[in-house]
């Protein structure tokens, strides 16, 4: 199971309030509404907006502006490379949902739904996140990462960029530690694998020779895909403990598994990103996570509070 350390806890936090309080159609489920206004029908009287902006569709006596329709667009558009609105008609549909989210949250107000406990109770909740999420905005704006933190780390970790190799392996699979020992010796003199596995392996592919052909991750334990990790084409590995007994292990050949370059793009991601790009990203994310833990540390150690923790059992 994995393990969150307190920074990737705040770090998903962080992620989460971005993502909520970023996205314009919550936003409008609470926006307040005129004190007097009603749903399309009703006889009370109504009072009018002011409006700022070109108007692009009145509802009753609200209005959706050109410009605040646009910045919705923006918004969903930035959460999702498949959110598409660009054509006429996905603009004339998009409006339409709006239209009709109006005239409900019209409705909703006339029955004077924003009363209820539950309701309210929503309602500040999200008005804590979205100031949290400003708070945040603005503590970490500023935060940088400078090339040279970028190319280091790229020369530590590159290995970790690699995508697996894909390896054809042989094995010799014995009971005993002692009959190991002697295959080995066997081996290092320059027996052939391939014979010794078909005259001694107790394993099922001692048939062909200890042939296991591509060996997939997991099809085998753990060890098995360490140690043949660490081989190259043509070596041969030490004893070492499985489920079956004592195995020797030998790479006959190597597919992929290159380290990519640092300007090269990152297989298997999507949006498309070069490792430089990725590294960066996850250094600013680190950075910025840690100045949240360093501030939320000051906020508990300046604040006073009182935990009864005997409630909890």
């Amino acid at each position: 199971m994995q393990k969150y350390s307190k920074t990737n806890i705040l770090l998903i936090v962080f992620c989460f309030l971005v993502f909520l309080a970023g996205c314009d159609q919550f936003k409008d489920m609470f926006k307040t509404a005129p004190a007097n206004s009603a749903a399309k029908g009703s006889s009370a009287q109504q009072s009018v907006t002011p409006v700022s902006g070109t108007a692009l569709a009145k509802v009753n006596n609200d209005t959706i502006t050109l410009e605040s329709f646009e910045d919705k667009i923006k918004s969903l558009q930035a959460l999702s490379t498949d959110i598409k609105i660009n054509t006429f008609e996905e603009k004339k549909n998009y409006l339409n949902d709006l239209i009709i989210q109006e005239l409900i949250f019209q409705e909703a107000k006339s029955r004077g739904i924003e009363r209820k406990k539950d309701v309210k109770d929503a309602i500040e909740e999200f008005r804590k996140g979205v100031m949290a999420r400003q708070l945040i905005l603005d503590e970490t704006k500023g935060i940088t990462v400078d090339p040279s933190e970028i190319e280091a780390f790229y020369n530590q970790y590159n290995k970790a960029f690699a995508a697996p190799a894909d390896i054809h392996a042989r094995e010799i699979v014995v009971s005993s530690e002692s009959a190991a020992k002697d295959i080995l010796i066997s081996l290092l003199q320059g027996g052939d694998f391939a014979t010794v596995a078909k005259e001694r392996s107790i394993a099922d592919s001692a048939s062909k020779g200890g042939d296991l052909g591509f060996v997939k991750k997991e099809s085998q334990f753990d060890k098995f895909n360490e140690v043949i990790s660490t081989l190259d084409a043509g070596q041969m590995s030490q004893i070492f403990i499985g489920p079956k007994g004592y195995y020797i292990v030998k790479v006959e050949e190597k597919k992929g598994g290159e380290i990519p370059k640092i300007t090269d793009k990152v297989p298997n991601v999507e949006p498309p990103v070069t490792v430089y790009d990725q590294i960066k990203n996850g250094l600013l994310q680190q950075k910025q996570a840690q100045r949240i833990q360093e501030l939320t540390d000051k906020l508990k150690r300046d604040a006073k509070i009182d935990i009864k923790e005997e409630l909890l059992r």
